[in-house]
């Protein structure tokens, strides 16, 4: 360590500075080890892709030989009884979004005579938010114009730039 007190001295070095010097090399030694084993270990990607594409290539002729050859005469036919049929369920998925939005997608729609259901309809309106326009409308009477549904708990400004194009108020 005499050699590194030396140095350090010579390069008018700090204890910090030269043990980061001294780190930083230990990791670049380190770095170039491990990327030398990993050279000599791992084949070639050329020869890894060849494999691959060979391997494709002679499934790609069995289907094209199968598929060219007379019903019937296939290297291995597959007998029709053992063939296991596996039913498809077609309910009980979720409706994908598009499907979800043309279902329900938003009307246009008077702010004093809509139920909960049709409230729903409209964008970032819930069950809870509809009831709640539903119970104000209730205590309050009818809304004299589309502004006033921002004194319904929840629906703020933002909320209601969304709600404008689907609302009008008939009293």
């Amino acid at each position: 360590m005499s050699w590194l007190y030396r140095l350090q001295q010579r390069l008018a070095l700090t204890g910090a500075e030269a043990a980061a010097l001294l780190l930083l090399g230990a990791g670049l030694t380190a770095g170039l080890v491990v990327r030398q084993f990993q050279a000599n270990d791992a084949p070639a990607a050329a020869t890894l892709f060849a494999e691959a594409d060979a391997r494709w290539a002679a499934l790609d002729a069995r289907a094209d030989t199968a598929a060219l050859a007379p019903l019937g005469t296939a290297e291995a036919p597959v007998p029709a009884d053992s063939v296991e049929v596996v039913p498809i369920p077609t309910s009980g998925f979720a409706d994908t979004p598009r499907r979800r939005a043309s279902a329900a997608a938003p009307v246009r729609m008077n702010l004093n005579t809509a139920d909960a259901a049709l409230l729903q309809r409209l964008p970032r309106i819930g069950p809870a938010l509809a009831g709640r326009i539903i119970a104000y409308r209730e205590a309050n009477g009818p809304f004299r114009r589309v502004e006033d549904v921002t004194r319904v708990r929840g629906i703020g400004e933002k909320t209601l730039e969304k709600l404008r194009p689907y609302l009008y108020v008939e009293e």
